[in-house]
C-alpha cells in the first residue's frame, strides 16, 4: 500500500515534524509511505520535493499572499493562509501513483483549495490546527469564536474587523471547490475532532482521533544529571523549560504569561533555587523581567539533544492560548518530565491526571504560577509517564490505527472504524 503524505515541510514546524514522524513510522510499520513537501529539511530518500521552478513558484506566491492578507485588518494573531495559487502539485501526486493521499498543513500556498478538490485518490487529511473548516485562519479569532460553525456571512463577522473579508472568503472558495470532495478526517486531539464535527463544511465527512506519534527509542527517560552536565546546565537547580517554534515571539505560545507567571514566583517567594530554560529562541529579555537566570539554547533540530534537555528539566511548561496537540507536550511526556499547560486544546489528552503534570483551568498568571510551584515541589515519577506514553503514542500503535483505516477506506468500508 503506497501512502503519500503531503505537508509544505518535512521538519521546519509543528505540524510538519508531527508528519514526518508519521511517515516514518509507518515505513517501520510496513507500509509504502512517501512525503512531498516543498520545504525538504532531511535526507530522506522518500521525501520528495519539488522541481526548482515550481519551488520558486511558491515562495512568490507566498510572498504576494502575505500582501493580500494585509487588506483584511484583524485583531486575530494567527497565520492566515489563502491557498489561492495553483502549484501544479496534482502532477506530481499523479506521477508518484499513491493509493492513499494523506494531507497535512498546507500553509505557504503549497496546494491551492481548488487543486485540493481535483485529487482523484482516496483522501486523508491529519489536520494539525483549524484551518480546514475555516475561513483563511489557521485558529479562530479567540475574541469572536464560532463563525467556522456557520457558513461565514457580513452578520457573523467580527465587528472589529475591517476591509476585506478574506476570511469568508477562503471559506466560500473551499464550500465550492469541495462540495463533490471526500475527506477522511483524522484529528490528533479529541478537542479538534469535537472542533470539525461542529463545523459547518466538514460535519458530514467521517471523524475519527488518533494522536500524534513519538519514536520512544529516542524520547526516553535518561538520568537527569548526566543530561545536564551534556547540556551544561547546572546540577543543583530547579530547571523550567519553555519552548516551541518562534517561542518568544509567537504571541499564540503564551510566553507572556510564562514571564507573567514566574516573576510572581519571584516575588511571592524566594526563588533562587529556580532557572528558567528555553529552546527555540537564541535571547531575549527572560532574566530582566522575570529576575531568573535564563539559558537560551537556541533552535534545537536533532532528536538526542532535545531528549537530554527534556530529562534536564524538572518541568516543562506550554502555556499557549491556543494549540492542538503540541509536539513539545508529546516529547516531554516520552522522556518522563511533567507538564503545566492551560486546559485549551488537545492538552487535556495529554495531562489526563495529575500524574502527569497540572492543567491550569483558567488563563491567569497567578494560576499558572501556582501550578509551575506545585510541580516543581512534587516528586517526579518519570516511568509512570513515559509508560503511559508508550501505551498511547508509540510508533507501532499509531501506524497500525492509520493502517487499518487507510485498508478500510480502500475497501469502501470505512463505518466500521467509526
Amino acid at each position: 500500500m503506497k501512502i503519500l503524505h503531503l505537508c509544505s515541510s518535512d521538519l521546519n514546524g509543528g505540524a510538519a515534524r508531527a508528519a514526518y514522524r508519521l511517515h516514518k513510522a509507518q515505513r517501520k510499520f510496513g507500509l509504502d509511505s512517501h512525503m512531498l513537501v516543498i520545504d525538504k529539511a532531511s535526507d530522506d530518500p522518500f521525501v520528495h520535493s519539488l522541481s526548482r521552478v515550481r519551488t520558486a513558484r511558491a515562495i512568490v506566491a507566498n510572498a504576494l499572499r502575505k500582501d493580500i492578507v494585509k487588506y483584511q485588518n484583524t485583531p486575530n494573531p494567527t497565520l492566515h493562509s489563502l491557498n489561492v495559487f495553483p502549484s501544479g502539485i496534482i502532477k506530481y501526486i499523479n506521477k508518484i501513483q499513491p493509493d492513499v493521499v494523506n494531507l497535512h498543513w498546507l500553509g505557504g500556498e503549497m496546494l491551492s483549495i481548488a487543486e485540493i478538490g481535483k485529487i482523484k485518490q482516496p483522501i486523508v487529511w491529519t489536520m494539525h490546527d483549524m484551518w480546514a473548516f475555516c475561513g483563511a485562519e489557521h485558529y479562530e479569532d479567540p475574541e469572536h469564536e464560532g463563525r467556522y460553525m456557520s457558513d461565514y456571512s457580513a452578520e457573523n463577522r467580527n465587528a472589529k474587523h475591517t476591509g476585506w473579508d478574506l476570511d469568508s472568503w477562503c471559506y466560500q472558495r473551499k464550500k465550492k471547490h469541495w462540495s463533490k470532495q471526500k475527506f477522511h478526517v483524522v484529528t490528533p486531539s479529541t478537542w479538534l475532532e469535537r472542533c470539525v464535527k461542529k463545523s459547518a463544511l466538514f460535519s458530514h465527512q467521517p471523524i475519527m482521533t488518533i494522536s500524534n506519534c513519538i519514536d520512544h527509542s529516542l524520547y526516553r527517560p535518561l538520568d537527569k544529571d548526566s543530561a545536564r552536565k551534556f547540556l551544561g546546565l547546572p546540577l543543583d537547580k530547579k530547571l523550567v523549560l519553555f519552548g516551541a517554534m518562534s517561542s518568544t515571539s509567537d504571541p499564540r505560545k503564551g510566553y507572556h504569561y510564562l514571564q507573567q507567571a514566574l516573576l510572581h514566583l519571584k516575588v511571592e517567594r524566594n526563588a533562587d533555587n529556580i532557572e528558567l530554560v528555553v529552546f527555540g529562541a537564541s535571547g531575549g529579555s527572560s532574566a530582566e523581567d522575570t529576575g531568573l537566570i535564563t539559558h537560551y539554547l537556541g533552535r534545537l533540530h536533532d532528536d538526542f539533544t532535545l531528549s537530554a534537555l527534556y530529562n534536564a528539566a524538572d518541568v516543562f511548561v506550554a502555556p499557549s492560548l491556543q494549540d492542538n496537540l503540541s509536539n513539545t507536550l508529546v516529547e516531554s511526556l516520552a522522556c518522563g518530565t511533567p507538564c503545566v499547560a492551560f486546559d485549551i486544546g488537545g492538552m487535556s489528552d495529554l495531562i489526563p491526571s495529575n500524574d502527569y503534570g497540572t492543567l491550569v483551568p483558567s488563563i491567569d498568571k497567578v494560576a499558572l504560577a501556582v501550578a509551575i510551584r506545585t510541580e516543581l515541589a512534587r516528586p517526579r515519577c518519570s516511568e509512570k509517564i513515559a509508560q503511559r506514553s508508550m501505551a498511547m503514542r508509540s510508533e507501532n500503535h499509531i501506524a497500525s490505527q492509520y493502517s487499518e483505516l487507510y485498508k478500510c477506506i480502500l475497501k469502501q468500508d470505512y463505518v466500521t472504524l467509526t
